[in-house]
């Protein structure tokens, strides 16, 4: 869950709380209420109708003086009078007044408190009328509690509700700096150094995005220094191969053939024809310099082989598998590259992988077949994959040598990506080179 969802999480469940502790309060008041009001309408009624027995107790005629004061009490809120009979029969009766919008029932069900009675005795004057009574009725005031509670809680929600889109809107505009670091940091881990921060919002974000900044900046010139120190070690490694080469030509070359003439020569000589041991001697070694010469060529073709310049790199690749074909001829070589040519630094790069992976698949893997790819993919990226199916990688998965690591440097260099795994059930080995598009790499 991402930090504004906590946070708006955490604060609406507070906000939720609080709007049940104040439903809580709000019942708790309204059941105080009822019943206060409740309490203090029978304490009225009692006073105004012992007031008024006094006043009928010297009536000419008390019974109609009882029921018009019982009628008196007709639309009170809170009392319901009642004047009954020794016998028990309902001589008259006050009805409360109707409340014009009445709470719903289980509301009412929820706050109605048992009624209040008062059985009031008469005076001995009117005693053989039989007994009023007096019954609280908790109707109108609930009613009027209903709406009291419905306008608190609708304040209550709307605060609420009013909250909630503060915090929402204050999360989003605080937290938008650190949405902005994060993208900035998935550049980053995709090797795109992005440029400077806004530097937005409070404090601590505006320090954040300049530490950030500033790790971009270091970052940016520490991979800019990593590529020229590639770059660098490429050409070195170039330079020492053609150097190498020279070498092998200039030197070790003359020598095996200035040693072949004198083989020669010692073989026209009589006498070495007559001693038919030395004779064979001779053969063994005359033979042996040829197979070091022979030898000698394919290294100097390992080290410098065909300019990709001059022949293309499909040409070039071509006469890799040429060269291979011819001393591996169990071997099937199949090669799909894409006509149009790269930029000479990708050319020179895939060349050398390519004939690297060629080289370490038929020294250590035994092979049947090797696929050689180099195509573009959809963004213009420059995709070259060689595959085959000989006995895979290593047990622990994790091929090092002087090989793999020049083919990473050569790869690092132009800001491309090197992958190395192997086929499917284990077998055989997929080497994967991923250049950038030839207009970034110039």
């Amino acid at each position: 869950m991402s930090l504004r969802a906590t946070l708006i999480l955490w604060i609406g469940l507070v906000l939720l709380a609080s709007l049940l502790v104040g439903s809580v309060l709000v019942y708790w008041n309204a059941v105080q209420k009822v019943d206060v009001e409740m309490r203090a309408a029978i304490t009225v009624g009692e006073h105004t109708i012992h007031n008024a027995i006094d006043d009928a107790e010297e009536a000419a005629a008390p019974l109609r003086q009882m029921r018009l004061l019982v009628g008196d009490l007709d639309g009170d809120r809170h009392l319901r009078a009642t004047l009954t009979d020794a016998k028990g029969v309902i001589l008259a009766r006050s009805m409360p007044l109707q409340a014009t919008e009445p709470a719903p029932r289980w509301f009412y069900n929820l706050l109605a408190p048992q009624p209040q009675i008062d059985r009031m005795q008469l005076p001995s004057a009117q005693s053989p009328l039989g007994v009023l009574t007096l019954e609280t009725d908790s109707h109108n005031e609930i009613s009027e509690v209903w709406s009291d509670v419905i306008l608190t809680l609708t304040v209550l929600s709307l605060f609420c509700l009013l909250n909630a889109l503060l915090v929402f809107w204050v999360t989003g505009r605080a937290l938008q700096p650190l949405n902005d670091v994060i993208r900035t940091f998935d550049r980053i881990g995709s090797g795109d150094y992005p440029r400077q921060l806004p530097g937005r919002g409070p404090a601590e974000m505006r320090r954040l995005s300049q530490g950030v900044n500033q790790m971009v900046h270091k970052l940016s010139d520490m991979e800019n220094r990593k590529h020229r120190l590639e770059e660098q070690l490429v050409a070195v490694q170039e330079e020492e191969r053609s150097q190498l080469a020279q070498d092998l030509h200039d030197e070790v070359g003359p020598l095996l053939f200035a040693v072949s003439v004198d083989l020669t020569a010692l073989q026209d000589h009589q006498s070495v024809c007559a001693d038919p041991q030395t004779w064979a001697r001779l053969v063994a070694l005359r033979d042996a310099v040829s197979r070091i010469q022979r030898h000698v060529k394919t290294i100097l073709l390992q080290l410098r082989p065909p300019s990709v310049a001059d022949l293309g790199l499909a040409h070039s690749i071509e006469g890799m598998a040429a060269f291979w074909r011819a001393r591996y001829p169990n071997v099937a070589f199949r090669i799909k590259v894409a006509a149009d040519s790269f930029s000479p630094e990708i050319n020179s790069r895939i060349a050398r992988i390519v004939q690297e992976s060629i080289s370490n698949a038929l020294r250590h893997g035994q092979p049947s077949s090797i696929e050689i790819e180099v195509l573009t993919d959809p963004d213009g990226a420059v995709v070259a994959r060689i595959c085959d199916d000989g006995a895979g990688l290593q047990s622990d998965g994790n091929p090092t040598g002087l090989g793999l690591r020049g083919m990473r440097d050569r790869v690092d260099s132009l800001g491309g990506m090197l992958t190395m795994s192997s086929g499917p059930d284990g077998q055989g080995v997929i080497i994967s080179a991923r250049f950038p598009a030839p207009e970034q790499v110039a």
